[in-house]
C-alpha cells in the first residue's frame, strides 16, 4: 500500500513534464535539458537514499551479528555455571555423607570410651567398698611371696590397662570430632560457593534474556530497513525509466528540429534553383553555392568563457550545417573529428585531427554517469560532444549533417575530458 501511494504521488509529479515533452516532440519544438536534468537529479537522489538504506541494512545485520556472538558467549557461560552448580551440589552431598559417617564413628568411639570409663569406675567402686587394697593387704592375703608378687603385678597391669584404654578412646574421640569439624568447614565453603554460583547464574540468565530480546528486536529493525530498501529500489527503477524516456524524447525533439532546419534549407535551395537562369549543372552548383552562402551569412554567437556548458552552447549553433568528409568548417562542412576540433579551437584548445587520436586527448572519464557537458564521447571511428542528460551533438553523416543524438546510440569506447 505504501509503495502504491508513493508511485501515485511520483506519477502525479512527473506527468506534466512527460506530457510537455510528448507535446513538444509532436510539434518539433526542441526540449531543453532542464527537464531531463531534473529527472536525472531525482534518480541520483533516490540512488543515494537506496545506498543509505542498504548501508543501514548491512549495519543492522552487523550489529545483530555482534549481539548474536554476545548471546552465544552468555549462553556458554550460563551452561558452564549450571554445570558448576551441579558439580558443587554433588560435592556437598558427598561431604554430607562423610560427615554422617564421621558422626557414627564419633558416636561409636564415645560409646567405647564411656563403656571403658564405666568399667573402670566399677572396679574402683568395688575396691573402695572392700576397703584399702594396698600391697600390704595383698601380701598378707597371699599364700606365698610368689602369689603376692603375682597379685601385685596383676593390680598394676589392670591400672595400666585402664589408663591406656582411656587415653586411646579419648584420643580417638578428639580425632573423630576434629575430622567431623573439618568436614563441616568444607561443607560450609561448598555451600557458600554454591550460593555465589547461583547468584552469578541469575545474573547470566538475566543477561541472556536481555540479549535474546535485543536480538529479536533487530529482526524487526532489519525487516523494516529491508522493506525501505525494496521500496527505494522500485522507485530508483521507476526514476531510471522516466529519465530514459525523457532523454529519448529530448533526442527525438532535437532530431525533429534538425529535420525542420534541413527542410527549410532545402526549400531555400529549391527557390534559388527555380530562380536560376543557368542550366542544370549551373543550377546544381548555384544551389550548393546558395546553401553555403546561407550558412556563411548565418549569424553565430562567439564562444563564451571556457566551460563545458559554453562549449556545448557554441557547438549547438551549428546543428543543421552539412557533414563533409575531411572538412573542418563549422559552417560549410566538417566531419566528426573536424567538428569537435574546430569547436574546441574556437576556445583556444588544440585537439588532434582524427577521431582515433582524440581518444587520447585530455583525461579519462569512468562512465557515462560521470560524464559532463563538453566531454568527448568516443566510438569506433567516430567522436561526438556530450551535451548532458544522455545526449550528444556531432557531425553525423553526409545525409544528416551536424545534429543532436542519444549518446548510447552506438557502443561507447571511451570518454575523455578536455576541460579540467
Amino acid at each position: 500500500m505504501l509503495l502504491s501511494r508513493m508511485y501515485v504521488k511520483y506519477i502525479r509529479r512527473i506527468l506534466p513534464t512527460v506530457l510537455s515533452v510528448a507535446l513538444a516532440a509532436s510539434v518539433g519544438i526542441p526540449v531543453f535539458a532542464a527537464t531531463a536534468s531534473q529527472l536525472k537529479q531525482e534518480q541520483q537522489n533516490t540512488k543515494n537514499q537506496l545506498n543509505s538504506a542498504n548501508s543501514s541494512v548491512n549495519s543492522l545485520e552487523g550489529q545483530q551479528e555482534a549481539v548474536s556472538e554476545d548471546l552465544d558467549a552468555a549462553s556458554a557461560s550460563l551452561a558452564e555455571n549450571i554445570a558448576s552448580v551441579q558439580l558443587i551440589e554433588n560435592q556437598i552431598a558427598d561431604t554430607e555423607t562423610k560427615i554422617e559417617a564421621k558422626q557414627k564413628e564419633y558416636d561409636a568411639a564415645e560409646a567405647s570410651r564411656q563403656e571403658q570409663y564405666t568399667a573402670m569406675k566399677a572396679r574402683i567402686r568395688y575396691m573402695y567398698e572392700k576397703g584399702d587394697t594396698g600391697y600390704v593387704e595383698i601380701l598378707m592375703q597371699s599364700s606365698s611371696f610368689s602369689d603376692a608378687l603375682n597379685k601385685a603385678q596383676y593390680a598394676e597391669q589392670l591400672y595400666e590397662y585402664d589408663r591406656k584404654m582411656l587415653e586411646k578412646y579419648e584420643t580417638t574421640v578428639k580425632e573423630v570430632a576434629q575430622a567431623k569439624s573439618d568436614l563441616e568447614d568444607v561443607k560450609a565453603d561448598q555451600e557458600t560457593s554454591k550460593d555465589e554460583l547461583q547468584s552469578e547464574q541469575d545474573a547470566l540468565q538475566a543477561k541472556q534474556n536481555e540479549l535474546q530480546t535485543k536480538y529479536s528486536n533487530y529482526d524487526a529493525l532489519i525487516s523494516k530497513a529491508q522493506a525501505q530498501a525494496a521500496t527505494l529500489q522500485a522507485k530508483y527503477e521507476a526514476d531510471t525509466a522516466a529519465y530514459n524516456a525523457q532523454a529519448e524524447a529530448e533526442a527525438k525533439a532535437a532530431e525533429e528540429a534538425r529535420k525542420k532546419a534541413e527542410a527549410e534549407a532545402a526549400a531555400k535551395a529549391a527557390a534559388a534553383k527555380a530562380s536560376s537562369e543557368t542550366g542544370t549543372a549551373s543550377s546544381s552548383s548555384g544551389s550548393t553555392t546558395a546553401t553555403a552562402s546561407a550558412n556563411a551569412n548565418k549569424t553565430y554567437n562567439p564562444p563564451g568563457s571556457l566551460s563545458g556548458s559554453s562549449v556545448v552552447a557554441y557547438a549547438s549553433q551549428f546543428v543543421g550545417n552539412p557533414y563533409v568528409y575531411g572538412g573542418t568548417s563549422l559552417t560549410n562542412g566538417a566531419d566528426c573529428s573536424g567538428f569537435t576540433m574546430s569547436v574546441y579551437k574556437a576556445f583556444g584548445i588544440s585537439l588532434p585531427r582524427t577521431a582515433e587520436a582524440q581518444r587520447e586527448a585530455g583525461t579519462a572519464v569512468a562512465s557515462l554517469d560521470e560524464a559532463q557537458p563538453g566531454d568527448l564521447i568516443c566510438y569506433a571511428g567516430h567522436v561526438a560532444l556530450y551535451c548532458g542528460n544522455g545526449t550528444i551533438v556531432h557531425a553525423s553523416t553526409a545525409r544528416t549533417g551536424i545534429k543532436y543524438g542519444v549518446a548510447t546510440y552506438r557502443s561507447i569506447i571511451c570518454i575523455r575530458r578536455v576541460i579540467n
